[in-house]
């Protein structure tokens, strides 16, 4: 009883698993992808074979048969010369004794002038009956053994063990064979069934298909050159359809091997998907927030719909729609996104978005979405898991902290415009969030002399923010005891290396020292790519020169000198400009900044920094940036 009950157990478990959607999926998948288009591809491979095998054969029997056919009537001539010259005979009579002869032989012509020339008979002599040739030579008649037949048709070297040779005469009526077992005689049934196939105004082979004892033959048949004999080939069938056979046999063997394979196979995925399934539902149980998951065709499996205590993701709204419909909408979206364009990124979507209860109050939700797999292997999902978590709280602090750090930013950039008499100049600041890593400056040196500068600090937000003041600090610190451009790249290189941390330890940085008294400008550059030089309608864009701070020790920092004169401008930009993306994920080129800068011509930089705001904003087309954004224009006037 004990293992009675485990069975019936066990086959109802059995049965759940088959009936599941999984496994009727992926069984019929395999079933219609894989082993059914393998049939289709074996079948028409081995009818193609069989219809080919059967083509050569029929050509190979045919010329075969000529060949033998040949060989064999020369072994009658050759034979026949050498009783003859031998005087082997077994008989030399007139045509008067024809009638004598025809007593002791099955002869159909009546009469000797009926008489062929070689005719291929059996006679009973001495109370014992063999095969003869009788050949009519003028009035005379020799008579030949045909025993040595036997031996040409079993020892052939045109034939097959496998395979028949016999002959019969013209009339078909008299055959030697190959067949030991029918003591080299043609069987009455092979008469019967040939005799139609005996040739008499033709010299070409035929072949033919024939039946007997439930196995098929190939029979050719050929007709001797200048004797009234024929040949006959039997030929088993099967001798040209075993290779086809076990070729099917054995592609049978892997259709089913493939069918049981796929059939245990869908249910181990099944089994496990079940089992996925059963600690995706504890889990949601467990999770503290609210969380739905989702099917590859967007349709809930299971779900938590506590976001948290006493709040359902049913009881807030947003356009007339539930948290729970609002995510059913997206996720669909999410689910065809990640179909569609196949990248990492994709696999995993965070947004927030503020719903409200029904007395008005308003909560902003995090919702999570992201792929689940049955196996991490596995390159296709099986669905999105969509978690949704109540940040209100986080947000207003979060607010809060990012209020001080863009007060504690601006402290640091600068404040207000500095009036240079030389110079007219504008800067456009973006940061990605309210504080941003990019650091910009201005600084009168005194003695007609300015320095303008641009770095741009890893990362973002309020960690990026504090490594820009320390940059800014350094910055202020060296340029007010050192006025050697290559002292200024040196020391802010040491500085950079001795108090950043590591994951800010590298820093693109630029800066342009103005001498009116020369009329020169100093331009030093560590690794940073964004800035374009514009004197009459030639635009230049400088090369970096030195590595980022941070990298190597500078022994001899790099310095370009430029002259500069009235009209000459100079764009600075760090990354971020470049980096802006439209919805074909296009990003800004340097050449279409320079059309830009140089179609802008003799406007005012204020003009300019207002276009290239409107450029910025039409080109991204409502995507958020990638990065921070700092430009700044000069112009000499």
């Amino acid at each position: 009883m004990y293992y009675g009950g485990k069975i019936r157990e066990l086959y109802e478990h059995f049965i759940y698993v088959i009936k599941t959607r999984s496994f009727l999926k992926l069984f019929l998948s395999i079933v219609a992808f894989l082993i059914f288009p393998y049939f289709l591809l074996i079948s028409s491979m081995i009818h193609s074979r069989y219809r080919e095998a059967l083509d050569w054969n029929q050509r190979f029997q045919l010329i075969r048969i000529q060949l033998l056919a040949i060989d064999l009537e020369n072994q009658i001539r050759e034979q026949i010369n050498l009783d003859l010259t031998h005087k082997k005979l077994i008989g030399f009579l007139p045509i008067s004794k024809y009638p004598d002869i025809q007593k002791d032989c099955s002869l159909s012509d009546k009469t000797s002038a009926d008489l062929q020339e070689l005719t291929l008979t059996t006679c009973s002599w001495n109370s014992e009956t063999k095969s003869y040739f009788l050949i009519r030579s003028g009035n005379m008649i020799s008579i030949h053994s045909a025993e040595f037949l036997e031996d040409a048709l079993l020892d052939s070297p045109f034939s097959d063990p496998n395979e028949g040779l016999f002959i019969l005469n013209e009339t078909g009526d008299f055959g030697i064979s190959g067949f030991i077992e029918d003591n080299f005689l043609v069987s009455e049934f092979w008469k019967s069934e040939v005799k139609a196939y005996l040739q008499t105004h033709s010299n070409l082979p035929s072949l033919h298909e024939s039946v007997k004892e439930d196995m098929e033959y190939f029979v050719v048949s050929m007709p001797m050159y200048g004797l009234p004999i024929h040949l006959f080939i039997v030929s088993p069938k099967d001798l040209v359809l075993v290779p086809i056979k076990k070729s099917l046999e054995r592609n049978i063997l892997i259709l089913i091997s493939l069918f049981v394979l796929s059939f245990l196979l869908s249910t181990f995925i099944a089994l496990r998907e079940i089992e996925s399934k059963q600690k995706l539902k504890l889990l949601l149980q467990e999770y503290p927030h609210a969380a739905v998951l989702f099917d590859s065709k967007g349709k809930i499996l299971l779900e938590n719909s506590e976001i948290e205590q006493k709040l359902l993701i049913n009881d807030l709204f947003r356009d007339q729609l539930s948290v729970k419909d609002w995510i059913k909408k997206e996720v669909g979206l999410f689910l065809e996104g990640v179909s569609k364009y196949q990248n990492e990124q994709g696999k995993l979507r965070k947004e927030e978005s503020e719903f409200y209860s029904k007395d008005g109050s308003v909560y902003l939700l995090e919702i999570t979405y992201q792929l689940w797999y049955l196996e991490q292997k596995y390159k296709f999902a099986s669905g999105a898991l969509v978690l949704v978590q109540n940040v209100t709280k986080k947000r207003l602090e979060f607010e809060k902290e990012m209020v001080y750090a863009k007060d504690l930013q601006k402290k640091y950039l600068p404040s207000r415009i500095t009036i240079f008499p030389h110079l007219d100049y504008e800067v456009l600041y973006k940061p990605l969030i309210q504080v941003g890593g990019d650091y910009y400056d201005y600084i009168d040196l005194g003695n007609n002399r300015c320095i303008f500068a641009l770095g741009d600090v890893i990362g973002h937000g309020v960690k990026a923010a504090m490594m820009m003041t320390v940059l800014r600090v350094l910055f202020h610190q060296i340029v007010q005891s050192e006025s050697d451009p290559k002292l200024i790249l040196k020391k802010m290189n040491e500085g950079v290396s001795a108090n950043f941390p590591d994951p800010y330890a590298f820093v693109p940085f630029l800066f342009l020292l103005f001498d009116f008294n020369t009329m020169t400008v100093q331009y030093g550059n560590a690794g940073h790519p964004g800035m374009l030089y514009q004197s009459g309608d030639e635009f230049q864009c400088p090369e970096k020169l030195n590595p980022m701070f941070g990298m190597i020790s500078l022994r001899e920092p790099k310095i370009l000198e430029f002259p500069i004169q009235k009209g000459d401008r100079f764009f600075l930009f760090t990354d971020g400009l470049k980096d802006v993306e439209n919805s074909k994920h296009q990003k800004i080129s340097e050449s279409e900044l320079i059309q830009f800068f140089s179609s802008a011509g003799t406007k005012h930089m204020s003009l300019i920094k207002q276009e290239l705001e409107l450029k910025i904003k039409a080109y991204s087309e409502g995507i958020p940036f990638l990065d921070d954004i700092t430009w700044i224009g000069i112009e000499v006037i």
